[in-house]
């Protein structure tokens, strides 16, 4: 299984469009949006569309090429909005805030390696450095800047009972690990929800609130293997219902992301007893960019945990998606076959 990677062709037309997106009028109307206070859906919305006429008007290719291009406009463009909001607050946006994104070569912000990048920036506050790191679980990092800390800061996470049932969670959690309390913060955990689960097993379920893939990462590798089984569990049988941010805007479009990384890390037959259980479902997200390529293989494996309704729904999402899903099967030259 994922034997699918994206084609040459896929990798450069993201590359263009992830270049259009650092032209400097754009990172202009970007930083104008972010720092003006508000932001709205119209103000996003206007600057993807002077990117598409950019697109139309100013790049010498064929029509076709300018179509994908110009769909690939919203995916990249909602990879940066997500982590600028994640990431800075509404009074500072570095100048060359788009050099410091890495990206996968699937077209989507490498938010590990982009965080280790961030952190650098002196112009943020300490605590904000250190927040960003913990987010991101940045275990190197976390040490050298709690020792920059002030005292009164290392009090704040340790001893501020308000930051338990609310965020930030993981500040907290990487002061109580770097004092060697883990301890004092399963009890802490405990008692505020009232239900027998570990510091480990509510940082995953933070994690999967915000849609952190890392620290989905970093915190499963903690369970036992019975919290694990739980968790996945109740992980995939979310899916079926939309989740909602704070901001009232539905996440599902990047939940694909923890996805992909949890069913990579799945033998075989476990990945088999999900499947059977959430088949439509996992589908679904598998439509979202940049994974829409590994949709038709993970449909062969799992196409007889399908309704037939379920198979028309997801064949009309499919083609009208399909346009920016380039990708090809390891091993061989093509792949042609029809979702039926």
């Amino acid at each position: 299984m994922f034997k699918e990677v994206p084609v040459l062709k896929f990798i450069a037309l993201t590359r263009i469009v992830r270049l259009l997106w650092s032209s400097y009028d754009i990172q202009n109307l970007v930083s104008e949006c972010f720092l003006e206070g508000y932001q709205t859906q119209g103000k996003w919305n206007r600057i993807e569309e002077s990117l598409k006429l950019k697109i139309c008007n100013c790049l010498i290719v064929p029509h076709e090429l300018q179509m994908v291009m110009s769909s690939l406009v919203k995916p990249i463009g909602g990879c940066i909005k997500n982590f600028i909001d994640d990431i800075y607050s509404k009074y500072y946006l570095p100048s060359n805030f788009m050099g410091i994104f890495s990206w996968t070569f699937l077209g989507i912000i490498d938010a590990k390696k982009t965080a280790k990048a961030v952190i650098k920036d002196v112009n943020l506050l300490i605590t904000e450095r250190y927040e960003i790191a913990c987010t991101y679980c940045l275990q190197d990092e976390i040490p050298i800047l709690w020792s920059k800390l002030p005292e009164t800061s290392k009090y704040d996470y340790l001893h501020d009972i308000r930051y338990i049932p609310t965020l930030p969670y993981f500040p907290v959690y990487w002061a109580y690990y770097m004092t060697a309390q883990l301890y004092v913060l399963d009890e802490k955990v405990r008692e505020e929800h009232s239900v027998p689960i570990t510091c480990h097993y509510f940082g995953v379920l933070q994690a999967r609130k915000i849609v952190n893939q890392v620290a989905v990462e970093y915190f499963i590798q903690k369970l036992s293997i019975q919290e694990k089984e739980e968790y996945l569990r109740v992980f995939f049988s979310s899916l079926e219902f939309p989740l909602v941010m704070e901001n009232y805007s539905p996440s599902n479009s990047y939940v694909c992301d923890v996805i992909y990384s949890l069913l990579k890390q799945m033998t075989e037959n476990k990945r088999m007893s999900i499947f059977e259980e959430n088949a439509y479902h996992i589908l679904k997200n598998f439509l979202e960019f940049p994974y829409g390529g590994m949709f038709l293989e993970i449909e062969s494996v799992v196409q007889k945990f399908l309704t037939h309704d379920q198979r028309k729904a997801l064949y009309r999402r499919y083609k009208e998606t399909i346009r920016y899903f380039v990708f090809r099967t390891v091993g061989s030259n093509s792949r042609k076959r029809k979702l039926t």
